[in-house]
């Protein structure tokens, strides 16, 4: 079995596809792209108000334009024409269209601490996401959306899984409701809660291929997934399901009340086994049983969000028992001009004690958002503490400015540090220091409307005294910054 399907780390790096390479065309395209978003802006700003449309999701498909059925719904906005298409003269079936197009610069000195295949490297990421959905009243659904994703990036550091997957269905998936009850079949994007363990991935987003029942009434949702994860490919149309890996899922919420201070709580079961699976410990199979609850929402100037999960399982012949805890407290000055903002975020990821004990106590996030700690996708959640404290603004008008400080710990001093994919970025190699090093990020955004974003962000990460134990050691330099334009 190849190494390539062990994890969500980058392990396409060696893959010997042709490169994408912009050269001369970067500088066109982009501002092909950007005169296009401009020129979308510009004419999204002349529209009437919104009449309180769905917010612009990840998933897509749960974003609902029926209300536009109504003429007097309308407010004349100009994507109202594109996500409500009448297909029948009382618009019982309509069909709903969508576009997102992203473009993204990154930079990195000294990557992975200097011990990277490509240490210092600069490139391109491009990304494009067009959708359609066809419902039939309210209760039958198709949806479908594609992926077009290219990196121009050096072959020994490109990945299927964070730069280039060529042309692939994304999403495709049938929905059927009865009542409080759906039922879905096919490929489908799945975030979970906080996104903590079930995201949309960093920059290629993760799909699952399966069958998804859910059930709403009220403020309940229960969601549940059986299938596979979806393995990409560097190649267009060569996305499949990953044969080694299976998930299964229970996912109970009970949402906060709409527009009003409250609280909400998420429990849930993840049942998700690996036949390939790597750790500090080896290679192995992997039956891991999650458990976990939350508990979050908003008082006054305040918002919350806790969260507790406990695992257990077999790795191999070994016992799994692994736990994580993360908690974020946010105060924004609703009253002072400018809203700042403090936020203040503790996390605690267990790790392995002794790598030859064939018992396992590294946890793992199964599927860990981009940027999990900060601005930089160097360091990853597995047998970590992270304390990480940020500040911000809005100093002008649909602009904000944000800074923040991070620490990093190793959990257990038997166990290694590890990436964002959970690949192993250093063996314990013996080293008794627990302190992985500090970083701090720099950011500025713009959200000229709903439709249109730019970013730019800057991080530094100076390496600690177990990175100094165990290898190369060099200050990491991470500049990204990128305009995405949605509909």
């Amino acid at each position: 079995m190849s190494p390539c399907t062990t994890r969500w780390s980058a392990c396409f790096a060696n893959h010997e596809s042709t490169p994408l390479t912009f050269g001369a065309r970067t500088v066109p395209v982009a501002l092909l792209l950007l005169t296009l978003f401009l020129h979308e802006s510009a004419y999204a700003q002349t529209a009437s108000e919104f009449l309180d449309p769905p917010p612009l999701t990840t998933s897509h498909f749960l974003e609902d334009y029926s209300y536009l059925r109504d003429p007097n719904n309308r407010t004349g906005a100009w994507w109202e024409r594109v996500k409500f298409v009448p297909l029948t003269p009382s618009g019982w079936a309509y069909l709903s269209l969508a576009h997102e197009v992203r473009l993204r610069f990154e930079h990195y000195t000294n990557n992975n601490f200097g011990s990277g295949p490509k240490p210092t490297e600069s490139y391109l990421r491009f990304r494009d996401m067009p959708y359609a959905e066809i419902r039939l009243g309210d209760h039958v659904s198709a949806f479908g959306e594609l992926i077009v994703a290219y990196g121009d990036r050096s072959v020994v550091t490109k990945s299927a899984f964070t730069d280039q997957t060529g042309v692939d269905v994304l999403q495709g998936h049938l929905r059927a409701r009865l009542g409080d009850f759906t039922i879905g079949a096919g490929r489908v994007v799945l975030i979970y809660g906080s996104g903590r363990l079930i995201n949309a991935g960093p920059n290629i987003r993760n799909s699952y291929q399966g069958v998804r029942p859910a059930w709403h009434r009220g403020r309940w949702d229960v969601e549940s997934f059986y299938g596979r994860p979806v393995l990409p490919g560097l190649e267009s149309f060569d996305n499949e399901p990953d044969r080694t890996r299976k998930m299964w899922s229970v996912y109970v919420t009970h949402n906060p009340p709409k527009d009003a201070s409250g609280a909400g709580f998420d429990v849930y079961y993840i049942g998700f086994r690996n036949n390939t699976a790597r750790f500090n410990q080896g290679l192995g199979r992997e039956n891991r049983q999650t458990f976990g609850v939350r508990h979050f929402g908003k008082n006054g100037g305040w918002d919350y969000d806790t969260e507790g999960i406990v695992q257990v399982g077999t790795f191999n012949a070994g016992q799994i028992r692994a736990w994580a805890a993360g908690t974020i407290l946010r105060h924004t000055y609703t009253h002072v001009a400018r809203k700042p903002f403090i936020e203040g975020r503790l996390t605690f990821v267990s790790g392995d004690h002794d790598p030859d004990d064939p018992d396992l106590g590294t946890f793992n996030p199964i599927n860990a958002p981009g940027g999990y700690f900060g601005e930089n996708g160097v360091i990853g959640p597995f047998n970590l503490i992270n304390l990480r404290m940020i500040a911000g603004l809005e100093f002008a008008p649909g602009w904000t400015l944000s800074g923040s400080g991070v620490l990093y710990w190793r959990a257990s001093v038997g166990d290694g540090l590890y990436g964002l994919g959970g690949n192993l970025l250093r063996p314990d190699m013996g080293s008794r220091a627990r302190f992985v090093g500090p970083q701090a990020d720099v950011s500025i955004a713009w959200a000229v409307n709903r439709n249109l974003n730019f970013n730019l962000a800057y991080s530094v990460l100076a390496p600690g005294r177990f990175v100094k134990d165990t290898g190369p050691a060099e200050t990491v330099h991470f500049v990204g910054s990128q305009v995405q334009f949605k509909f």
